[in-house]
């Protein structure tokens, strides 16, 4: 009976939790065991397609890679990891390790409060001219290019994404706060670009989540987004997020967990036009509160836009590329670990025209080897969203967030042509001043020899266009230049 109350109370009970989040660390790698499966969790790699499409639930999912999954932890229990970072770059962190952060943080005079460079104690006015709140282009937010991919940074890791007919967006967070209440906690020093409340903003198709921590998935948001979408708004969540926390939101029946290298085609039932969202790795971890450490995945996501067919295409080159674009012929190549187009003989059948747009949303991250690994399979990518602050102290905060220096890298790695910085300038979630990870990664790209409009910055609102593999606009980004 007292189980059947906490059942039931679902809800009550994450919420009294919630604020402890982040207390529990120190999952310690020899706790680790074989993978194990778990029913209606986790797709069964040794079964069937038709297996697994009857116990898991979500059917649309298609497994690139047949191989049992390092990245899954046995454990049949209520508590307790249920994944894992399979690679040597991941190491734990433990609540001491927490403890010698903060008083190395007081013995430097580190200030506590959000500071940029060459100022402990900015003000408003010195965020605001910092970072500029831009408005947003509903014009061209209202006639997409379809040829192209386009985002607007809202803040942090939200990101307005118009690729192939289609508009969704990333971790959606309005709230002023990231955290379990909206009196305490991290505040935005900048406020969002939008909140998809506006008359003007486009329809979403769906919501792209990449993890469970306060500053990706927040409760407010989901449930603004739920209300005005219902059922017609889709959400694609990593394993383990459905039953842990959309069900007690009664946001259920149109959310898709997702594991690694696993793919779904969405389709606007009004239009007819599609995309195929890949899950992919990320180095990183979850929990929301005391004691789901592990327990639900993470990971980034490609976007992948069905070809546009030229007027020079030879009859029965569209069909080919579609096919190419559904991912139904290269998956096994993917799995592979080689691009999806590298076969001399199928690109040349294929025009470049009709080669598929890609949108990368590497989620919250450290660097790993499986970036290579991603822009092997999925490359090369039109246009990227990757992480480039929150990484100081770097002895403690590599693991799992990357400096502009190794965001470069991951997208050198995925083949990006062009890069969008994400996950700073919005709140002060660690030590390094606000501005300094757009400056760090300007002086980056310059360094490495490669083009100023590679890899950007945007100020809040700005918005991005790709064409061509190339960046089109010339929108305002960070650092502010000082005339």
């Amino acid at each position: 009976m007292r189980f059947k109350f906490f059942a039931q109370n679902q809800k009550w009970s994450r919420q009294l939790l919630d604020p402890l989040s982040c207390a529990v660390f120190g999952v310690q790698r020899d706790s680790l065991t074989t993978p194990y499966f778990r029913f209606c969790d986790l797709t069964s790699m040794s079964s069937s397609q038709r297996e697994v499409n009857a116990a898991c639930p979500n059917p649309k999912g298609k497994q690139l890679d047949a191989s049992v999954p390092t990245h899954h932890i046995k454990n049949t229990g209520a508590f307790g990891p249920r994944f894992q970072n399979p690679w040597d770059t991941y190491e734990e962190r433990s609540l001491i390790h927490v403890w010698k952060w903060h008083r190395e943080k007081r013995k430097s005079g580190i200030p506590m409060e959000p500071h940029l460079l060459g100022n402990s104690h900015p003000t408003e006015e010195d965020f605001c001219r910092a970072f500029p709140l831009n408005p947003v282009d509903w014009g061209a937010l209202e006639a997409p290019p379809a040829d192209g991919v386009q985002a607007v940074w809202v803040g942090h890791a939200t990101v307005l994404v118009q690729m192939g007919g289609l508009t969704f967006i990333t971790d959606p967070v309005f709230s002023q706060r990231c955290a379990p209440v909206q009196f305490a906690g991290p505040s935005r020093v900048v406020a969002p670009a939008l909140t998809c409340t506006e008359p003007q903003m486009p329809p979403l198709d769906f919501v792209l989540l990449s993890h469970n921590h306060y500053d990706h998935l927040d409760t407010r948001s989901v449930r603004t987004l739920n209300n005005q979408y219902g059922k017609a708004l889709t959400w694609y969540v990593p394993l383990g997020l459905r039953c842990a926390w959309f069900v007690s939101e009664g946001v259920a029946g149109n959310v898709v967990e997702m594991d690694w290298w696993q793919s779904v085609e969405h389709t606007n039932a009004g239009s007819g036009k599609s995309v195929t969202i890949t899950m992919v790795p990320a180095q990183h971890w979850s929990a929301r509160g005391i004691l789901d450490r592990f327990r639900t995945l993470w990971g980034g996501y490609v976007v992948a836009a069905s070809p546009q067919p030229t007027a020079a295409a030879r009859p029965g080159q569209e069909a080919e590329a579609g096919k190419v674009a559904n991912g139904k012929e290269t998956q096994k190549e993917a799995a592979a670990g080689t691009a999806a187009i590298d076969d001399g003989e199928t690109a040349a059948r294929i025009p470049a025209a009709a080669t598929p747009l890609r949108f990368y949303f590497a989620g919250d991250t450290g660097y790993c080897p499986v970036f290579k690994e991603i822009g092997a399979r999925l490359g090369p990518i039109d246009l990227a969203a990757i992480p480039i602050g929150a990484y100081e102290p770097r002895w403690f905060m590599k693991p799992q967030h990357t400096n502009p220096e190794e965001g470069l890298q991951i997208a050198l790695d995925v083949r990006a042509a062009v890069s969008i910085g994400i996950h700073t300038a919005t709140w002060s979630l660690t030590d390094e001043p606000l501005d300094e990870p757009p400056a760090r990664l300007q002086a980056a790209v310059q360094e490495r020899g490669l083009p100023e409009s590679s890899f950007v910055t945007l100020q809040h609102g700005e918005m991005a266009v790709v064409r061509g593999g190339r960046l089109e606009n010339q929108p305002k980004t960070l650092p502010v230049k000082v005339f």
